[in-house]
Parts: structure tokens; C-alpha cells; sequence
């Protein structure tokens, strides 16, 4: 059982929204539907979406814990991506036309996006302003970024897709301490991550599809076979609620980091928790310092996964790696008070990112964090997120984003609902489509201690390297400590 998720009051997201998030209705009843999805977040809403698109006729039903948008899709750090955690393994299983056509979908998130809010008239704060990712602070972020470029030019992204900015350009577009070179990508945007999920849920309401909040599921057995409305005889299940239940012959987990709760991907997928934190608006002056004259989305070369933006209301928003409850807990509220750059530390989970902030933009040392939140993601084995059918359970799974999936889940939805309704479609050829049982198709997460083991190391070896490396920016100089790390990445992978 799924219960209603907290913590979203915490998020400058929330405080943000500029409109009340009125609840929808409750399932108080028991209901028939063609397809029943789990879940009202992007996948969720856009797999709704695209089902009512491409079969009209179909039952499509969502069934929301707590409210659309409450969970990661609402929580995150607002970048739309044309890339992904697999892409890269991906496009290496391809050669020629099939693999330059599965590049053209991945670096086409972007601009299909904005022409997909036009469509629908979503209103997110979007802006198109690309991403640069830094090697600065310490000499071996350079070798870090230096490799990153080369896994994209194995996989065919070229100059186009990504370019190497020199010291002198990176600097002039993100300034931050010793900066050495940049990659930039214009294939990444900005977004109110919150707006987005709530004016999608509206969207898939619009096209016909029907959604209910704070109906929390468990599976139920499965019930007798009945002629599907998806053209085939199936044998449906029937997921319940405390107050309803929805019988359907294809039921879609678009959980994330909420999944492994309803035992339903024999532990394919790991929830993890990132964590987020927002100034207060900064002067035009205090841009001019910093940069992102074009509201480019930001990150350095840093194995602690930071990820910054310049939000609407112009405060800058950052994040850094999260981490891993024993067992797959769920953590969603984190308990922020507000604090000033350059305080000491308060021993909690928030210190790391503002110590980091403070290691960005020394000069913002004063300014205040009004507001700090994180939310739960889902990692997949090998980071690769996946859209996968299995008709003959009449199940069906769509994430393992790895913090990617605001980009990603409109691919992603759109390639699941083309297995489910349109199996000849051009996206059930991707490599990330897959058709039959879960454990023919992706690698199981190890039984607990070792995830919690593994992730609590990696996150005490990358911090520790980070000091380290901050306080020895010799270019020759590797601590033992950096190689433990590349191992134990490695082997997380």
C-alpha cells in the first residue's frame, strides 16, 4: 500500500505554483477500464496522454496516492533533458540509419516538448537556454569532463550535440572558481517542474483519460478474461483502493522510487532520494557576477551530481546527490529551516549543498536559503530507464530515470503506449522498449545489506574525495581515496 505522500509544502515549487492545488476526486466505486496506471506523475500522465492519442476508444484511468505532480515530478530540479542515464548504451547497440533515427528522438526532446506545451497550452516557465556542465573548483574535474565527452563522441553525438567550451568561454558563461572548460549541450531547458505535472494531469484529462486522487493501490488477484478493448482476450487484474477498485486488462506501474512498495518489479528498480535547496530572489548585479545570462541549466564535473538552475523568479535553485534508506524507504520530507551561505554547519542533510553553493559563488556568501525539499527517484541497473509490456501478465512499467525522467518520461510514455496500443509503432523498435516478464529484461537490484552498503559508502567516499581534492588542486595529485571511488562506481553501474 501506497500512502499519500509529504513534504511537498517544503518545495519553492509549491510556494510557486501560483494557483491552489485542488484535490480531484476520490475512487469511491468499482470501475472497468481498458488500461489502469499507477501513478500521476510524468509518465504516468504522459503514457495517459498518449494512449487517448493514438486509440481514442480505450479506458485509460489514474490512480493518484496523494495528489498529481506531489511526487518526484513535482520535487525536481526543472531540467528537460534530450539525453538520458542509458542513451549512450543505448545508441551503442545500433549502427547506421536505426541508431542516427534513435538520436534524432532522444536530442528532439527538447524541441518537441515546447511545441507539445503550445499544443496543449501548458504554461511551465519554460526556457530553451541549453546546459553546461564545468570542469572547475579542482584540476581533476578536467579529467572527469574530458571523458564524459568521449563516451558522447563513441556513442555519434557530435559538436552539434555537445561542444567544448575553452576556460575563457566557459567562464564567461558560468562563473565559478577555477574553471578550466565546459561541455555545453543545447539540449536541455528549464521548467516549474510542479506547473508542468499539474498542467499535464489537465492535458490527459482533456484528451478523455480519467484521474483519481488520493486513492492509494495494492494489486489484487487476478480476475477472469474478458475481451479487451486493446483488441485481444486478456486476463484482467483488479487493483483496489480502501474505497474502490478499477478492473482493467493492462495495468501500468509509472511509480518510480514508489514501485518496489507494491513488490511489483522483483526488485529491479532502487529508490533513492535527492535533495534540493533555493535562494532568495538575487539582484541583477548578483547575475551579472555569476552568469547564465541565457538561464542555461548547470553542473561541474563533480561526483556528488550537482544541478543548478536560474528558476523564473530569478533565485538560483540547486541540488546535489541524495541517498538510500535500508530496505528501499521512502523519504520525502526533510525537515528544512532556513539558513544564511557561509553559517556554520547545522549537521544536517542540507549542509552539503549549501557548503557547495558556497564553493559556486563565493560572492553569494549573506544571501539566504529560503527553502529546501528533496523527493524519491528510481534507479535502474546500468542507469538505463526502460518503457517495458508484458502482455501476458497485462503488466506494463515505465522510469528508471536515475533523476533524468522530466525529458525522458515523454519519450518514455509515448514508447509504452505504442507497445499497449499500436505494437507496429516506431518507438516499440527503440532499445529501450522491451516486450515480455520484468526478469527477461532488466537486472535485479542485490538483496539488502549490500544496496544500502554500496550507496552509503559511494556517498562517504565521494564526499570525502571532495574534500580532499578542494583542499589539493595539484594537476598530478589522485588520493587512493579517487580510485576506491572509480571502483566502487564502477561496480554500482
Amino acid at each position: 500500500m501506497i500512502a499519500s505522500v509529504g513534504g511537498l509544502d517544503e518545495s519553492l515549487w509549491y510556494q510557486t505554483l501560483g494557483e491552489p492545488m485542488q484535490p480531484r476526486p476520490t475512487l469511491e466505486t468499482d470501475i472497468e477500464a481498458d488500461v489502469c496506471i499507477l501513478g500521476a506523475g510524468y509518465s504516468g500522465l504522459w503514457t495517459a496522454l498518449f494512449l487517448k492519442q493514438k486509440q481514442p476508444s480505450l479506458k485509460v484511468v489514474v490512480l493518484e496516492a496523494a495528489m498529481a505532480g506531489e511526487g518526484a515530478s513535482g520535487r525536481n530540479g526543472g531540467w528537460l533533458m534530450g539525453s538520458f542515464g542509458g542513451d549512450i548504451g543505448y545508441l551503442a547497440q545500433l549502427d547506421g540509419e536505426p541508431r542516427r533515427r534513435a538520436k534524432a528522438l532522444i536530442t528532439g526532446t527538447v524541441a518537441r516538448a515546447a511545441n507539445t506545451f503550445s499544443e496543449l497550452g501548458i504554461h511551465c516557465d519554460f526556457h530553451h537556454g541549453g546546459n553546461l556542465y564545468q570542469a572547475a573548483r579542482y584540476p581533476q574535474q578536467l579529467k572527469r569532463l574530458q571523458a564524459e565527452l568521449a563516451h558522447f563522441r563513441e556513442a555519434g553525438f557530435d559538436d552539434e550535440d555537445y561542444r567544448l567550451l575553452s576556460a575563457a568561454e566557459a567562464g564567461s558563461a558560468l562563473n565559478l572558481p577555477g574553471t578550466q572548460a565546459a561541455l555545453y549541450t543545447p539540449h536541455c531547458a528549464r521548467v516549474h517542474p510542479l506547473k508542468l505535472a499539474r498542467a499535464l494531469a489537465r492535458a490527459a484529462e482533456q484528451a478523455g483519460a480519467s484521474i483519481y486522487e488520493h486513492s492509494p493501490v495494492h494489486l489484487a488477484e487476478n480476475s477472469t478474461q474478458r475481451q479487451s478493448g486493446i483488441g485481444q482476450k486478456a486476463l484482467s487484474k483488479t487493483v483496489r483502493t480502501p474505497k474502490g477498485s478499477v478492473r482493467a486488462d493492462v495495468v501500468v506501474a509509472a511509480l518510480e522510487g514508489y514501485q518496489r512498495l507494491l513488490g511489483l518489479d522483483d526488485n529491479t528498480s532502487l529508490p533513492v532520494f535527492s535533495v534540493l535547496c533555493a535562494t532568495e530572489p538575487l539582484s541583477e548585479q548578483q547575475w551579472a557576477n555569476i552568469g547564465l545570462e541565457s538561464r542555461e541549466t548547470f553542473a561541474d564535473a563533480s561526483r556528488l551530481i550537482t544541478y543548478g538552475q536560474r528558476s523564473a523568479d530569478n533565485r538560483l535553485v540547486f541540488g546535489a546527490r541524495g541517498g538510500y534508506g535500508f530496505g528501499g524507504a521512502v523519504k520525502t520530507r526533510f525537515g528544512f529551516a532556513p539558513r544564511t551561505l557561509g553559517e556554520a554547519p547545522r549537521g544536517d542533510i542540507f549542509d552539503l549543498r549549501s557548503q557547495l553553493l558556497q564553493a559556486f559563488f563565493p560572492t553569494l556568501e549573506g544571501t539566504q536559503i529560503t527553502h529546501g525539499w528533496g523527493g524519491c527517484l528510481s534507479l535502474s541497473r546500468a542507469f538505463r530507464p526502460h518503457a517495458l509490456f508484458d502482455e501476458a501478465a497485462g503488466l506494463a512499467f515505465v522510469g528508471g530515470y536515475g533523476g533524468e525522467g522530466v525529458g525522458a518520461s515523454m519519450l518514455f510514455g509515448e514508447t509504452l503506449a505504442e507497445l499497449i496500443a499500436r505494437p507496429d509503432g516506431e518507438l516499440t523498435g527503440m532499445p529501450w522498449a522491451y516486450r515480455g516478464a520484468v526478469s527477461d529484461h532488466l537486472r535485479r537490484w542485490e538483496s539488502e545489506p549490500l544496496p544500502w552498503l554500496g550507496y552509503s559508502a559511494s556517498g562517504l567516499l565521494y564526499r570525502l574525495e571532495e574534500r580532499l581534492l578542494s583542499r589539493q588542486p595539484q594537476p598530478g595529485y589522485t588520493p587512493a581515496i579517487s580510485r576506491l571511488a572509480d571502483a566502487l562506481e564502477t561496480l554500482m553501474r
